[in-house]
């Protein structure tokens, strides 16, 4: 009987092998399969002497296994992860910049300072200046085009990092359930390969998702705790529900449920790349680009408050509406100084130049309308948290930096008087004083002269008043302005000064309060052309003189494509628009050649993997034949027992 017991062994351990191998073929396309081999051992049945007498057995179905390369899979998994979900959003990102609409926005910004340029040579046309808004309103749809887009792609990161939150607790509670049933059947002295693989996949899926560390191992029977940036989120049958939140300053980050904890960044995957992307990379971009629709907005329109349309001085104004708060927590535009109004008496042309000086740090809008409103022959109010300013019946008034006729301070104690006129064409606030050397009648005494001086002091021109000088011509005192002494006499010392103005708003708090502004809006979303140029093109203010049609405040726009500015880092506008494509196209370079090296990486630890793990056909097929053979000698075997036993209970 000892022989029957030996082969039934046999019989026993052959048809495992051959369900093992039936295991192995049908799950040859299981991802995260390990192959699995029985270990054969011999079995003593009985001893006789120094004979041992036995069959076979299988001891155990070893899963084959690297665990070291099992753990370097799942951390090279969670860096490709993080860099191919920032591949793709990028990718995204870099087409709208030159998709959307027409030509895209570097072509728009072209479009509009040249048609600002153009527009200089006439500056009275029609067809020019409706030319020059359509391009503002094709700029301004461009940046919300633009700003929108990245708007929309972080709401949509948002979303998807939701559900990635999702996707790591549904991995993390099927991990949990895994490390129970593992440890039961483990206890049971049974086999748990099959419940380590789905383990093992599992950890996998979640290090795509997140960066995480094993502790007792990838492929090991004993349970696995899971820790993602220092979270324990599995710690054997227990689990960490995590939880997406936004901070105050608008980031996104993961937290355990319940905790005031927020990590805003992770160590890899694609839940990793989202966050880099919504707080870092994304919002990067949004801000360089609200910061160049605010420069160009700002900039262009601290041009524009100050100048007239083809219709001359206001009647009234309305602004945009504005915070109630002081004007440095509701405007980063605003700074310290002061700005000038001019008020004209349309019957008698007489002009009166206000100051209202601006504090950001103390002022409202309410206080500058109060100010406004002491003023004489002109109201202010707020409507609709808008600044509104009206001039009284008869009255007009604008921004206007022209020179005024009378001088800023009159210290002449002699008979002639001085005449002020022209456009000044400096780039800062002067206060020139034009001081008499000399005593003696204007055009008649040799060596009267006008000593003209800039506010540092610094003499800039000498002019001749004296014998050789008709009274009444203009003195040319350099940048644009002339001086008229008419006859009469001067004293040595006499002196008076003329207030040039090259920016009537040295605040900032007209441009930020949209007060006769060509554009509306702080940043890229939200940039719009003013309807009231839209409708009507003529209300462009593009000249700075009293008479109209000089086309100077256009000049001074269309420059603005060549200026430089600290805030765009010492670049022009279209620089920096090229800088923040160029950023974005670098990104993509850096992170193509990231991916493509962790896939060549991830492609050579599969090789290794598929040498140990995987399941080969042929192989497989070649185990049956023999596992066939054996099972075809071992039946040989019994029946021959069979038959001589036969015969001996014939004889018998």
């Amino acid at each position: 009987m000892l022989n029957f017991s030996i082969s039934l062994a046999g019989l026993n351990v052959v048809q495992s092998a051959i369900e093992l191998v039936g295991t192995n073929l049908s799950n040859a396309g299981s991802e995260g399969y390990h192959r699995q081999d029985p270990i054969i051992r011999p079995l003593c049945l009985n001893t006789y002497g120094v004979v041992s007498i036995g069959g076979a057995e299988i001891t155990e179905v070893r899963r084959m296994i690297n665990n070291l390369l099992e753990m370097e899979i799942v951390r090279q998994q969670s860096s490709l992860g993080q860099a191919s979900q920032e591949l793709t959003t990028l990718e995204t990102i870099e087409s709208v910049f030159g998709e959307l609409d027409s030509d895209g926005m570097d072509v728009a910004i072209s479009h509009f300072f040249d048609s600002l340029t153009e527009l200089t040579s006439q500056p009275d046309s029609q067809a020019l200046r409706e030319q020059v808004v359509w391009a503002a309103d094709g700029l301004a749809g461009q940046f919300r085009n633009i700003g929108r887009f990245i708007d929309d792609v972080m709401e949509q990161v948002h979303l998807q990092a939701q559900q990635y939150v999702e996707q790591v607790n549904s991995l993390t509670n099927e991990i949990s359930d895994l490390n129970g049933q593992i440890t039961a059947v483990s206890l049971r002295g049974g086999s748990a390969n099959m419940l380590q693989d789905r383990r093992d996949q599992a950890i996998k899926e979640l290090a795509d998702l997140i960066n995480v560390e094993v502790t007792g191992g990838v492929g090991l029977a004993e349970t696995t705790t899971i820790s993602a940036n220092g979270m324990q989120v599995v710690t054997g049958t227990s689990v960490m529900t995590l939880e997406l939140q936004t901070t105050s300053d608008g980031k996104i980050g993961v937290s355990p449920e319940d905790s005031p904890t927020c990590y805003t960044s992770l160590g890899g995957g694609r839940l990793a790349g989202l966050l880099a992307l919504n707080n870092d990379i994304l919002a990067d971009i949004r801000s360089s680009l609200d910061t160049l629709a605010r420069q160009i907005i700002t900039e262009v329109n601290q041009l524009h408050v100050q100048g007239v349309g083809k219709n001359g001085s206001f009647d009234d104004l309305t602004g945009v509406s504005v915070s109630s708060e002081t004007l440095d927590e509701w405007s980063l535009d605003v700074e310290a100084g002061s700005f000038f109004i001019r008020v004209i008496d349309t019957n008698t042309q007489s002009v009166t130049r206000h100051e209202i000086t601006v504090d950001p740090a103390t002022d409202t809008v309410a206080t500058i309308q109060a100010d406004l409103d002491a003023l004489g022959n002109i109201s202010a109010s707020i409507v609709g948290s808008a600044l509104h300013i009206e001039a009284d019946a008869g009255y007009q008034f604008d921004f206007l930096p022209a020179v005024s006729s009378q001088p800023l301070n009159d210290n002449i104690t002699g008979s002639a008087e001085a005449t002020i006129s022209g456009i000044y064409e400096g780039d800062e606030n002067q206060v020139f004083t034009c001081l008499v050397s000399g005593s003696g009648d204007v055009g008649i005494d040799e060596g009267l002269v006008l000593e003209v001086r800039n506010g540092a002091g610094e003499l800039v021109k000498t002019v001749n008043v004296g014998q050789g000088y008709a009274a009444g011509d203009l003195l040319d005192i350099g940048s644009g302005i002339y001086v008229t002494m008419s006859t009469g006499s001067l004293a040595d010392t006499d002196n008076f000064t003329i207030q040039a103005l090259a920016r009537t708003d040295t605040s900032g708090f007209l441009a930020a309060a949209g007060i006769n502004t060509l554009f509306s809006g702080s940043g890229a979303s939200g940039m719009t052309v003013r309807e009231e140029i839209l409708n009507n093109p003529g209300n462009l203010a593009g000249d700075v003189s009293t008479t109209g049609g000089d086309g100077i405040n256009i000049l001074k726009m269309s420059d603005i494509a060549g200026n430089t500015f600290a805030v765009l880092g010492d670049t022009s506008p279209q620089d920096y628009y090229g800088q923040i494509v160029t950023g974005v196209g670098q990104a993509i370079v850096v992170r193509q050649a990231r991916v493509t090296s962790m896939e060549n990486i991830m492609r050579q630890l599969g090789t290794q993997r598929e040498d140990i793990s995987g399941v080969d056909l042929n192989d497989e097929a070649a185990k049956l034949i023999v596992l066939e053979r054996m099972y075809q000698a071992i039946s040989k075997s019994i029946s021959t027992q069979n038959k001589m036993l036969q015969f001996l209970f014939d004889i018998i």
